[in-house]
């Protein structure tokens, strides 16, 4: 396949994934051993994709992770967080050619027939869900896309959409885009790549719902060690180390440190860490910790932090103590 464009925006402050978000982009967010952003690029390299980053002023770090990656990418920074419509717009003059591909950067997904889903056109990803009040929704004819809804208080159908989208028609997207942000069409005080969506429908633009092999959502805290337990799946690894029971499925890197401990199921253990005399499950816990005396369940542990003696459920951001 020839290089296939690709924005991946990456650019908000996730205030859902807070306080973990405050020190870091999300999608540069460790889980099940990488960054949310590194189960994406697994998936869409055998695109051999140009790739167009939209960071915030603060994130650097995912150019560098992408470009560390061999990648062929460029970014533009977001200011103004105004937006997926808004985001996208802005890059708008990195984007050469007539078919783009836009995926959200903290999507996680699988789809094994994303080249063929690309040659036979313009799609927007889905995947159905119990509740996709969360989520903007697609109104659906057989497979063929009507209309969106984003965040709605009624669903139309309980297909959300998952962040993937394709495009073969770049200036009518743009000029979509454009046509939101001149005329100030806001939803939700934002302006919605939906909105534009919409726009391009009502202008004859024809798009199928495609059906994603899997979706992990990373929107949230609670998400985040949901979707880990997937993850693990396709990215699982760890050492024996004496005194120290595993539950698979784990991600435990080889310079983390353990004694006399249970680790698992559904854990990550960063570089650096030291964890003794503890039980750990279902939980993320970052680089550079101090795990004591400790039993946690669906925690998540900022970089360099410590804890010692504690019991329960705990979310804490970098550099925190808690005893």
């Amino acid at each position: 396949m020839d290089n296939m464009e690709v924005i991946i925006p990456a650019a908000g402050f996730a205030k859902r994934m807070r306080p973990l978000s405050l020190t870091k982009p999300k999608s540069m967010l460790q889980v099940a051993g990488k960054p949310i952003i590194g189960f994406i690029l697994d998936e869409i390299k055998r695109l051999n994709p140009k790739i167009h980053l939209v960071i915030g002023e603060n994130g650097t770090s995912i150019y560098e992770y992408v470009k560390d990656r061999g990648f062929d990418v460029d970014f533009v920074i977001q200011r103004d967080m105004l937006g997926l419509g808004y985001a996208i717009n802005l890059a708008k003059d990195l984007v050469k050619g007539d078919k783009l591909l836009i995926i959200l950067g903290d999507t996680p997904f699988k789809m094994s027939l994303l080249e063929e889903e690309i040659s036979k056109g313009d799609f927007i990803a889905v995947k159905e869900v119990p509740d996709p009040r969360r989520f903007g929704v697609v109104k659906v004819e057989g497979d063929k896309i009507t209309d969106l809804v984003e965040k709605p208080t009624v669903p139309p159908s309980n297909l959300a959409i998952v962040g993937i989208y394709y495009f073969t028609d770049v200036p009518l997207l743009f000029d979509s885009l454009n046509h939101i942000i001149e005329n100030d069409i806001r939803t939700k005080g934002e302006y919605q790549l939906t909105d534009a969506i919409k726009y391009m429908i009502s202008k004859g633009w024809k798009a199928r719902a495609v059906s994603v092999d899997e979706w992990l959502d990373c929107g949230t805290l609670d998400q985040i060690i949901i979707s880990q337990r997937e993850l693990l799946k396709y990215n699982s690894h760890y050492s024996q180390r004496d005194t120290v029971s595993i539950i698979e499925p784990v991600w435990i890197d080889d310079e983390a440190e353990i004694e006399g401990s249970v680790i698992g199921p559904n854990v990550h253990i960063g570089r650096g860490t030291l964890v003794k005399n503890s039980i750990i499950s279902n939980s993320i816990i970052y680089e550079g910790c101090v795990i004591e005396n400790s039993i946690l369940n669906d925690s998540l542990i900022g970089e360099n932090s410590r804890v010692s003696g504690y019991v329960g459920k705990l979310r804490i951001s970098d550099f925190s103590y808690v005893e």
